[in-house]
């Protein structure tokens, strides 16, 4: 069954929506007091080839307004860009890779979010250019770090010369073994992640 690259909105990001329930008392003409809608975006999003550029506000609205009017600069938020790779009939992904910096952190961070159906302990092998043995460039090695949720998260740091070649890049490969012992190989593509990179520096 072939595999596709496809551009999707959900990250590894936590989003956060809250729903509150008022009582409703038959015998009352007030109206409930509306949540006000914030001026600007709580999440935002772009598109780079194969890349989401996904960011999330992280403070109030006042606090965020605060702080852009001091410094000039929107408020606290995280951002991170992500490909998603689903198999062509499915509406779940078989796996999703993130790349972003952690709070106060200067190193990018590299993580892949698989199916629980992996061996552990084990490694996540990314392939900066699909090949194997002496003709592998690019590569990497990701650790798990925990399951949850259905999936397993496997994350690692790429260094300057890896990002380089990822970045001038068309076509990867991340691999892993899965529950039964098989090496499972999944296309990756590096097409729009040069220009993705260039933004996420902008907004950390």
């Amino acid at each position: 069954m072939p595999i596709m690259q496809s551009i999707s909105r959900s990250t590894f990001a936590l989003i956060i929506s809250a729903v509150t329930a008022l009582p409703v008392f038959a015998q009352t003409k007030a109206a409930p007091a509306e949540t006000p809608v914030p001026t600007e975006p709580v999440s935002t999003t772009a598109t780079y080839g194969s890349w989401v550029l996904r960011c999330v506000q992280l403070q109030t609205q006042s606090a965020a307004a605060s702080e852009a009017a001091k410094t000039g600069r929107p408020g606290a938020q995280t951002c991170e860009i992500v490909q998603t790779i689903q198999v062509q009939g499915q509406q779940q992904p078989i796996a999703q890779i993130a790349i972003g910096r952690l709070p106060d952190q200067k190193d990018l961070l590299l993580t892949a979010l698989l199916p629980v159906n992996v061996s552990l302990p084990g490694n996540v092998h990314i392939s900066g250019n699909g090949k194997t043995g002496a003709e592998e460039k690019g590569r990497l090695e990701l650790s798990w770090s925990r399951c949850f949720g259905g999936s397993c998260a496997a994350s690692g740091k790429p260094d300057a010369a890896t990002l380089t070649l990822l970045r001038a890049g068309t076509d990867g490969q991340l691999r892993f073994v899965d529950g039964g012992g098989q090496t499972v190989a999944i296309p990756l593509s590096w097409r729009g992640l040069d220009q993705a990179m260039t933004a996420l520096d902008k907004v950390k």
